[in-house]
């Protein structure tokens, strides 16, 4: 049974997996009080500031705060794995009618593993509000347990397109800040009709250690908390020749044969026409006009975590951020090199 692909039909479930990520932010205007940075926090006050973003910004700077600058662009690398619970299933053949077999197919532990790629641009529109897009690609894998009507582990591995938008609340007291995070985020798999959504938020609060010798330069270190919700329910067809390309090794037919007999009438009128397509197949009959129409009620196993993180600001141009979740039964890892510019002055009239 070790070529049965089934994971083909059962890995839908994966899509939002590469869709559940942490998404870095910008710490927004800050206000250090260190003696030593007097002089420099005193020339903001008396700077002309006259850049179209952030809006208010330039009163935020004659109150002596240091803003970022206002556009920026982030490249980012991200790595995820959790675990996903799938409550039930159901599954139809071709244009007959959904069945529930939620009581017949029972999974074990099913892990969600993504590899992601992508570009961050975002903007300051207010002192203490940062939005951002989110575009990229990667790749997801699923490892899988069925424990009946069979029992066998199988994984397998997607290519995923990533679309999202989001933003940022933040404030900060002297070298103290905050940060609220929310995004929605689509992925995009190769297997499944329609792009899954999901949406993340997450708290951070942290602390900046600026340079001795220039404030410009600091380190930043946070602790915060993330959340993630994926839309629940999952439908969709795939081809029989997709769900079990290599099929036909094994007594597996007759085990579905006599599992049939103990279902439901309605529900062996579905499987029975699966197994006789999986016959065909295994006989080297084309059974590319045949498709299972499915429907899967999932959720993350845990929607919390906690995350750690660290900033270091070469300038007000560059920063590299990295942060770490743990805790919960999700993993991850995320990398963020970006790059900022001051953007536009306003006209002058």
């Amino acid at each position: 049974l070790k070529n049965f692909k089934l994971t083909r039909l059962i890995i839908v479930l994966l899509f939002c997996s590469f869709g559940n990520f942490s998404n870095t932010y910008g710490q927004g205007a800050q206000k250090v009080f260190n003696p030593v940075h007097d002089a420099y926090f005193d020339s903001l006050k008396n700077m002309d500031y006259n850049y179209t973003f952030p809006i208010l910004g330039k009163g935020a700077a004659k109150r002596g705060y240091d803003l970022p600058y206002a556009w920026g662009v982030s490249a980012i690398y991200f790595t995820q794995k959790q675990e996903i619970n799938i409550n039930s299933t159901s599954i139809g053949f071709n244009s007959s009618e959904m069945v529930d077999v939620s009581s017949l197919i029972k999974f074990g532990p099913t892990i969600a593993t993504t590899n992601a790629y992508t570009v961050r641009p975002d903007l300051w529109v207010l002192p203490f509000l940062n939005v951002y897009g989110i575009f990229g690609g990667g790749t997801t894998q699923t490892d899988v347990t069925l424990l009946s009507p069979v029992g066998f582990e199988t994984s397998q591995k997607f290519s995923v397109d990533s679309y999202g938008l989001g933003a940022t609340l933040t404030g900060a007291f002297g070298p103290i800040w905050v940060a609220w995070d929310n995004n929605y985020n689509f992925a995009d798999v190769e297997v499944v009709v329609e792009p899954i959504p999901a949406f993340n938020s997450s708290v951070r609060i942290g602390h900046a250690f600026s340079d001795y010798n220039d404030p410009q330069k600091t380190l930043s270190i946070w602790a915060g908390v993330f959340y993630q919700v994926i839309q629940n329910d999952t439908q969709g067809s795939i081809s029989v020749a997709e769900v079990f390309p290599g099929f036909g090794e094994g007594n597996f037919i007759g085990v579905l044969e006599e599992w049939v007999e103990g279902l439901p009438p309605a529900q062996q009128v579905v499987v029975k026409q699966i197994i006789r397509r999986l016959e065909d197949a295994a006989s080297g009959i084309d059974t590319s006009d045949s498709y299972i129409n499915y429907k899967l009620d999932k959720e993350v196993a845990a929607p919390f975590n906690l995350i750690f993180g660290a900033q270091y600001q070469f300038n007000k141009n560059w920063m590299l951020r990295s942060e770490l979740g743990v805790f919960g039964k999700r993993s991850q890892f995320l990398l963020n090199l970006n790059w900022r510019f001051p953007g536009f002055k306003k006209l002058s009239l």
